[in-house]
């Protein structure tokens, strides 16, 4: 509880306070986006209040662009929280770690599956 009280607090102090404390490990992957990537993180929050979704829509949004930094950095979730001064105090969510293991799965199926110079190729990433 001690770790939960700290972060919290940390929480409360940087001005997040639309976090409270007992929901707070329902919140560890929209803490992680906002520590990883503050500016998607405030533009995701903003996007989600001005078209008055609720807040259980805008916490689901926040795992997919956790997965494509994952993606971008060898899928290892564990070590971009361990390397995070602000991250390294929490367990990775058990549902990101495995929405990171089922699309890894999803991208080496696809790699092995498509034909080089294909049109997977010339996709934008999101």
């Amino acid at each position: 509880m001690q770790v939960t009280n700290q972060v919290f607090r940390y929480a409360k102090k940087a001005g997040a306070s639309y976090i409270n404390k007992p929901k707070m490990r329902h919140y560890v992957h929209c803490y992680a986006l906002h520590c990883l990537d503050e500016d998607a993180s405030n533009a995701l929050r903003r996007a989600f209040k001005e078209r008055g979704e609720n807040v259980g829509a805008w916490r689901q949004a926040c795992y997919k662009p956790l997965v494509a930094i994952a993606a971008r950095q060898g899928w290892d979730i564990d070590a971009i929280f361990n390397a995070h001064p602000r991250l390294a105090i929490w367990y990775v969510p058990t549902k990101l770690r495995q929405l990171c293991h089922s699309e890894r799965s999803n991208a080496a199926a696809a790699a092995s599956s498509s034909v080089s110079g294909g049109v997977a190729d010339h996709l934008p990433h999101f």
